[in-house]
């Protein structure tokens, strides 16, 4: 109180308060409008260039760390202009200051600086992108990193393994190691499995039943048909001939790991039902004839074992097994062979010994649909068995086939006497139908307008070029499972003609 009733000290205050007021208002206004500015030609860029031009050209999402450079640029020029428009201050000095200045911190810093310069690097070279699956090559092939990359940021790759791990690898160390991309220059990319088998077992027989499990492999999503999966002979050694399982997957789907554990899967498998044993380190001494572990099928004994072990005969007593052995007939088919087409006259059914086959179904506007791989030791064709009289589906050879034929009139007394034996084959038929009309309706599904997008090019994403719809067709299914329609025509120009 007792300065205010001093008239000069109130006037000085109100006077240096107006000052402090209008250089707050008068800098705070041009300094707020250069950042404002600052901040919206940052996300112009982000926005615009990198996810929309950048982004749509390579289809993939733009890491933090180009982002976060070109923020610091716009930023820095605003900082410039700033002091020079709005404090009018001599931006010389500033910067030759601020280099002194980043000597020191550089020196200090090394280290990540160098992280961050290699970074950008791995950013304009572009050895990987984010989602691709890479190989870090490490001192010793067993510490091998296969993990698929996650993000690149100023300091560190980060990587997710097979185990589902992140790894974090400094820049400046992934810029000095060896690093193997899988997904480059193509999206997919092969894997290499060793098979080692005895040589009593003939090479033709072993192709044929790795080449079936491999290809039943490729019935999973991200395990390729194309480029076609192959077999190759790679090197004999004293416990056997090593059989090399070479296919493609496409990690997008699939991991390696999980990749090798479905083939591995089927191929067992496959091996199992032919009667073939895997070899291994072994070292012999023979006092006495040794038992066989492989089983050939040329031979009656090591035949009616196999047999066997398929589905339709495991629960069959020793009788009704041996009865049926009798009666079977044997037929060997070539790779793209057909069995026996969809309408055929149905008389006999089939049991797979080895190797692989694929049943389709017309559908009309969709041609033929795969419904069913056939493995070894699967049945099919147990319709004929139940009393249809048409096929209801067309059968071909995928690889290699060794099946056995039962015919109807040797079956039908086993069948008879039977009745766990007539349920199984009829709980079989219902199965096989119910699949086989599920795909017939999918692949009608897809065939409708909008159910699949062509996927545009690189010129017509920058361009903004879509294609025009195509019109939409009118779509029917095969006759024997979904479409009515066909059969009442029949009927009607059968009463005509009679």
């Amino acid at each position: 109180m007792t300065l205010l009733n001093h008239g000069d000290i109130y006037g000085v205050f109100i006077e240096n308060g107006r000052f402090v007021s209008q250089s707050v208002f008068f800098y705070g206004i041009q300094i707020g409008a250069w950042v404002s500015c600052a901040f919206l030609f940052n996300r112009l860029i982000t926005v615009f260039f990198w996810d929309g031009f950048i982004g749509g050209i390579s289809d993939r999402r733009i890491p933090r760390l180009p982002k976060d450079v070109t923020s610091i640029l716009i930023f820095t020029i605003t900082g410039l202009i700033v002091a020079s428009t709005v404090f009018n201050k001599d931006t010389t000095k500033l910067l030759a200051a601020s280099g002194v200045v980043s000597i020191v911190i550089g020196l200090a810093l090394r280290t990540v600086i160098l992280d961050l310069f290699m970074g950008l690097a791995i950013h304009v070279d572009r050895p990987f992108k984010m989602g691709d699956w890479i190989m870090i090559h490490q001192n010793r092939k067993e510490t091998h990193i296969v993990a698929e990359v996650i993000e690149t940021n100023w300091r560190t790759t980060r990587l997710r393994t097979t185990r589902n791990n992140m790894v974090v690898i400094p820049n400046s160390k992934l810029g000095e190691t060896i690093v193997t991309n899988y997904m480059e220059p193509k999206p997919h990319f092969r894997m290499d499995l060793d098979f080692t088998v005895d040589f009593e077992v003939p090479s033709e027989r072993a192709v044929r039943v790795l080449t079936a499990g491999m290809r039943a492999a490729c019935e999973n999503e991200g395990i390729l048909h194309d480029p076609e999966p192959e077999v190759r002979m790679k090197e004999a050694t004293l416990d056997g001939m090593v059989y090399e399982l070479r296919y493609f997957i496409l990690p997008k789907h699939i991991s390696p790991n999980e990749s090798m554990h479905l083939v591995n899967l089927t191929v067992l498998d496959h091996l199992r039902h032919s009667g073939i044993m895997p070899s291994h380190s072994k070292e012999e001494v023979f006092l006495s004839r040794r038992d066989k572990r492989s089983l050939d099928v040329s031979l009656d004994g090591d035949l009616y074992q196999l047999l066997a072990r398929a589905e339709l005969l495991r629960d069959l007593t020793t009788g009704e097994r041996k009865e049926l052995f009798d009666v079977m007939e044997q037929h060997c088919l070539k790779e793209g062979d057909v069995l026996y087409r969809q309408e055929d006259v149905a008389t006999s059914m089939f049991v797979c010994l080895e190797g692989l086959l694929s049943s389709y179904v017309g559908v009309r506007n969709a041609g033929q649909v795969k419904t069913r791989t056939i493995r070894a030791g699967q049945h099919f064709g147990e319709g004929a068995m139940l009393g249809k009289q048409w096929r209801d589906s067309t059968v071909s050879a995928t690889t290699e086939v060794l099946l056995y034929e039962i015919k109807r009139q040797k079956f039908e007394p086993i069948l008879a006497r039977n009745t766990a034996l007539q349920n199984q084959l009829e709980a079989s038929e219902v199965e096989v139908t119910e699949e086989a009309r599920l795909m017939a309706e999918k692949a009608v599904e897809e065939m409708k307008p909008g159910a699949e997008v062509a996927r545009q090019s690189t010129l017509r994403k920058v361009m903004r070029l879509w294609p025009k719809k195509k019109k939409s067709q009118e779509q029917a299914l095969f006759t024997s499972f979904l479409d009515e329609e066909p059969k009442e025509n029949n009927k009607h120009e059968s009463g005509n003609e009679t």
